[in-house]
């Protein structure tokens, strides 16, 4: 049986919005509920794990941003951009009843978690920033952007999970194939006998002309530091992959010299992103979770 409800809100455009609530014990009503945002083209079930890990102590949620996973489509795609998916996820906290939270972000949902501290820093009470940081490494961007030009088309689970492994084995070299597999049933879905990703056919176009978060064409995108300043006064904790090229470890360091509280875990055998079962990655979880009531 699953361990939480699904559900919808709407956005204030009037969107159907979806997320996952997992409402966690009895004892831990009091506890500051923790929000998961999943990174650029993945979904609620990024965070499959760990949401179910942290739910034994305190309340979790788990997001669909806007034109991914069970969430509605846009009819505009310029509204696929961190400022409106920021918005989105203060008013999935007020649907959900929760004045203050803390943000478990992935890579975009980092950018979004930043966001929040800069424009509603009274609903932040932590912040932990999966492989994102203050400055994004060009080959890691590319990478990225090369993907989102050739969207994921296979067809069958296999063969989606031997493509994962493939290009992303260098990084990750430690990895089954079992949960090469599962993470294929996690980011992508079956769509008329092809498995594909799991978001708007249109998102990529979207996004590679210049919406949203491209550092090609908006300024600062790839410079995040105004950004990071914002989390000064919250608690932050950072999971660098390893392996990853999206986020240096000098990145981090500079970071640290900024905010000398941040806690930092490097995640070994990891790239862009770890997927958040890993003992090491775990245990900065929980660590950081437990200074927080």
């Amino acid at each position: 049986m699953p361990q939480y409800g699904e559900k919808y809100y709407a956005s204030d455009d009037g969107l159907r919005l979806y997320y996952r609530d997992y409402p966690g014990p009895e004892g831990g009503k009091s506890r500051t509920p923790v929000l998961c945002i999943p990174g650029l083209t993945r979904n609620s079930r990024d965070f499959d794990f760990i949401a179910e890990h942290v739910s034994q102590s305190r309340r979790v949620l788990t997001a669909d941003l806007r034109g991914r996973g069970r969430s509605a489509y846009d009819p505009n795609p310029a509204n696929y951009a961190v400022p409106v998916e920021t918005r989105d996820m203060v008013k999935l906290a007020a649907a959900a009843g929760i004045p203050r939270l803390i943000v478990l972000g992935t890579s975009r949902g980092g950018v979004i978690a930043m966001t929040l501290a800069a424009f509603k820093p009274a609903v932040l009470a932590g912040a932990i920033l999966n492989d994102m940081g203050a400055q994004l490494e060009p080959e890691g961007l590319e990478r990225i952007y090369a993907v989102m030009r050739s969207p994921p088309n296979f067809a069958g689970w296999k063969e989606a999970a031997n493509a994962l492994k493939r290009s992303n084995e260098e990084r990750f070299p430690d990895v089954s194939d079992a949960r090469w597999l599962s993470f294929a049933q996690a980011v992508f879905r079956e769509n008329a006998g092809r498995v594909e990703g799991n978001y708007d056919p249109r998102f990529p176009a979207a996004i590679l002309e210049g919406r949203g978060t491209n550092p090609r064409t908006d300024a600062g995108a790839a410079d995040l530091w105004k950004w990071f300043r914002a989390l000064a006064a919250t608690p932050t904790l950072i999971l660098r992959g390893g392996n990853s090229d999206l986020l240096s470890e000098e990145t981090v360091s500079a970071m640290k010299r900024e905010k000398p509280d941040l806690s930092a875990v490097t995640v070994r055998n990891r790239g862009h992103v770890p997927f958040l079962d890993e003992p090491e990655a775990v245990a900065a979880i929980d660590a950081f979770l437990e200074n927080i009531p």
